[in-house]
């Protein structure tokens, strides 16, 4: 009877330990991995909603940048650390979705080693250029790469990430030769369009939309499906081009080691939704040319998997390998 008792006192503690863990998550401070430079839109989505979150999870999120191989160098640290929901990272397109087609030497299998359990922004690109370039639209920037193939320079954030792929499927439908120039994040490739090392930078809204609108880079055309409050003189490029198939923006997700508990990712994921439901959240991204991807976790790891398949086609198109 003694050992009965003992065994059931034993499993009643067990029971109410599970939510008392998730009640105490967190109870210290929380790693947010950004992969790229500081600056960028994914680290500009990553302080936007670390500062929400350390207010809502009464425990610090704290930003680290680890930048490096368009963002695999991050990613690859996040995959690695304990899943224990003190390790998060915020993945974009290349670490999640479009390196994993390109390489099976791969140091993490996304599939394998990571849980996405909430969208973060929708990242919408730009096309900017020095002011002494003479195209001045979409139009006569293409014009301009037909009259000069392989001549015109543009930068972007990485050897086959998503805004390579997407210029370079523009310039297939265009049947136009440009010459890529990559570069470790957003901001140096922008910083080598001031110096003029480059032509034109196909970044993200969020990096490029201070220089655009203090007159220091003039602004082409926009990726996004319709045009930004932030720029709203500022045609797409869909109108500019009439290629339809044409899209420019990338995304950010939350990811966290697979095998982290499900608890965790339950309490980050309402964080994150009620976060990307505020008025002044939404308010402040959309100036910046980033949008809110709320949803719950298998919603989020979906739109991971249909954005891989559209990828592999854009990759197949284009030809395009990551060195």
């Amino acid at each position: 009877m003694k050992t009965l008792l003992s065994s059931m006192f034993a499993a009643l503690l067990l029971a109410q330990g599970a939510p008392v863990a998730a009640q105490t998550y967190p109870d210290r401070a929380v790693r947010l991995i950004v992969p790229f430079p500081a600056g960028g839109a994914t680290d500009v989505t990553a302080r936007v909603f670390a500062e929400e979150l350390t207010t809502r999870l009464k425990q610090s999120v704290i930003v680290e940048n680890r930048a490096g191989a368009a963002g695999a160098i991050g990613i690859d640290q996040v995959a690695k650390s304990k899943p224990d929901g003190y390790t998060l990272g915020v993945s974009g397109v290349g670490p999640t979705a479009i390196f994993p087609i390109l390489d099976p030497k791969l140091s993490y299998s996304p599939e394998r080693d990571l849980d996405v359990i909430a969208g973060l922004s929708a990242v919408d690109l730009i096309f900017i250029a020095r002011n002494n370039l003479p195209a001045n639209n979409m139009k006569e920037l293409l014009d301009t790469a037909r009259a000069n193939p392989g001549k015109l320079t543009y930068g972007t954030a990485g050897v086959a990430g998503p805004a390579q792929l997407q210029a370079e499927n523009l310039a297939v439908a265009a049947g136009v030769k440009m010459l890529h120039v990559p570069f470790p994040g957003d901001t140096p490739a922008i910083t080598a369009v001031l110096s003029g090392d480059v032509d034109v930078a196909f970044v993200g809204v969020a990096s490029a939309v201070s220089f655009v609108t203090s007159g220091k880079l003039k602004a082409l055309g926009v990726g996004s499906p319709t045009r930004l409050k932030a720029l709203p003189q500022l045609a797409t490029v869909v109108e500019q081009t009439g290629v339809k198939e044409f899209t420019g923006y990338t995304w950010n997700v939350l990811v966290v080691p697979k095998g982290t508990p499900a608890h965790v990712a339950e309490v980050l994921n309402k964080a994150v939704n009620e976060i990307s439901a505020k008025p002044e959240i939404i308010e402040k991204l959309a100036n910046v040319g980033l949008r809110t991807m709320p949803g719950d976790a298998r919603s989020a790891a979906d739109f991971v998997a249909g954005e891989s398949a559209r990828y592999k086609k854009i990759i197949e198109i284009t030809g395009i390998r990551r060195e």
